[in-house]
């Protein structure tokens, strides 16, 4: 579902800013979530701990408008690819601030998808593209500033669930996106168009149960465990990029996803048989 939003978020960042696309986005999953909790009641929303969720917004807020800004001019797979270093930080924080296990399996996993990473952005960092002598290009520096920002909101996301539904974590994550992007689309207002109307809100609906799959799952398993699991959103990513862009994945792009895939495989594998023993 997130390699889908990012291929819309693409299409609509011809026509619209994507800060103000990141509005429109959390502005319009509050009414796709509105009526659960107009059936469950709203006491569901109920939180001790609104500072916290509003300090998790806004690291997301910064984290989906660099990323939105990236995915809108740098080919959609090498973005991808490079924000895989999120389950390394997020791996990291979990087992810092949220004392989880430090086992030797899922760092090989995060291990193994980062080595997949840098065969993918290595044609780039040693400026083998022609395009310059080497270095990060623009994109890729967004990108990075975007992991570490929601590599912090996923370990609060994870802290979170401990203490509040699901469903909550999400509504005042939209809500927290909504006011804290506000203004500045203000500034950068384009009336959107019809089609870019409807392009949102399919955004907006299919990026609100992609975190609503995220944030479950976070409640039912370690932050390093699920983590890697994102790895297979690569694949995803470079098939919407060809069928719809036209963008050919490189060489490199198919080896580092291989890589990736296997340490994806092996983590799921051996989680799967633990949990079975148990």
């Amino acid at each position: 579902m997130l390699a889908s939003v990012d291929t819309m978020v693409r299409i609509v960042a011809k026509e619209l800013h994507p800060v103000e696309i990141v509005f429109f986005r959390s502005f319009f999953s509050i009414f796709v979530l509105l009526p659960y909790f107009l059936k469950a009641g709203l006491g569901r929303l109920k939180t001790r701990r609104l500072g916290y969720h509003v300090i998790r917004g806004a690291f997301h807020t910064l984290s989906m408008s660099t990323w939105f800004m990236a995915i809108s001019f740098m080919p959609l797979a090498e973005a991808t690819a490079i924000s895989f270093m999120i389950p390394v930080y997020t791996s990291i924080g979990a087992i810092l601030f949220l004392s989880e296990r430090s086992q030797l399996g899922r760092w090989l996993a995060v291990g193994v998808g980062f080595a997949g990473m840098l065969v993918i952005v290595w044609p780039e960092l040693g400026g083998t593209r022609g395009e310059a002598d080497g270095g990060i290009a623009p994109g890729a520096v967004l990108v990075t500033v975007s992991a570490i920002a929601v590599a912090v909101s996923k370990v609060m996301t994870k802290s979170l669930a401990r203490t509040d539904s699901t469903p909550s974590i999400v509504f005042y994550f939209t809500v927290n996106l909504s006011i804290f992007t506000f203004i500045p689309m203000l500034f950068l207002w384009k009336t959107p168009s019809v089609a870019a109307l409807l392009w949102l809100a399919a955004i907006a609906v299919l990026g609100t149960l992609a975190h609503l799959c995220m944030t479950q799952g976070y409640r039912e398993g370690d932050l390093s465990a699920v983590e890697p699991a994102n790895f297979i959103r690569l694949v995803w990513a470079a098939a919407f990029a060809f069928v719809i862009f036209g963008e050919i994945p490189s060489v490199w792009t198919w080896a580092g996803a291989a890589i990736i895939m296997a340490g994806t495989l092996y983590l799921m594998r051996r989680e799967a048989q633990k949990r079975a023993v148990q």
